[in-house]
């Protein structure tokens, strides 16, 4: 039951990403809303559950967005593999209150956005270094900007 909410909300995350990801967009670099929601789950589940749920919510935004099929499956599937490594049962809630949780966020952002955008730049005229800085590194630093907010409000919720 607890999985299926989780599918729940990474679709709704997927449609506000689609809808409203182009109108937080600041010079065609919009925050990847759906990678930090991977990178909590991550956290929280452990690495296999990540890396089931970067696949299957990846792909159905490869087919709302129109994207290349498999790119943001595949990307968000090795992000949540990586940061599957972190992995801490007994730190689970002090890592999601915490900054370990936006360096996460930043290494799962850089993983998987030059991952999607070397998917992206095969065979077409822009080169992989430019696209990458512009699209890959400040979407990273985006990510990472926007996740600050629900840590903001993770970190003010009592646990007892």
């Amino acid at each position: 039951m607890r999985y299926l909410s989780y599918i729940g909300i990474g679709i709704l995350i997927i449609i506000v990403q689609v809808l409203v990801g182009r109108f937080l967009s600041i010079a065609g670099v919009s925050p990847d809303f759906l990678l930090i929601f991977l990178v909590w789950l991550t956290m929280r589940e452990g690495q296999l559950a990540g890396e089931i749920g970067g696949f299957v919510l990846g792909l159905v935004l490869d087919i709302v967005s129109s994207s290349i099929l498999g790119a943001q499956a595949l990307s968000k599937t090795a992000a949540c593999f990586a940061i599957g490594y972190f992995f801490n049962r007994e730190r689970v809630e002090q890592n999601i209150r915490n900054w370990p949780f936006l360096v996460l966020t930043l290494l799962a952002a850089v993983i998987n956005n030059f991952l999607y955008y070397f998917l992206i730049t095969r065979g077409s005229q822009i080169s992989f270094g430019d696209f990458a800085f512009r699209y890959g590194a400040v979407g990273a630093l985006y990510t990472v900007f926007i996740a600050i907010f629900p840590l903001l409000y993770w970190s003010r919720k009592r646990t007892y």
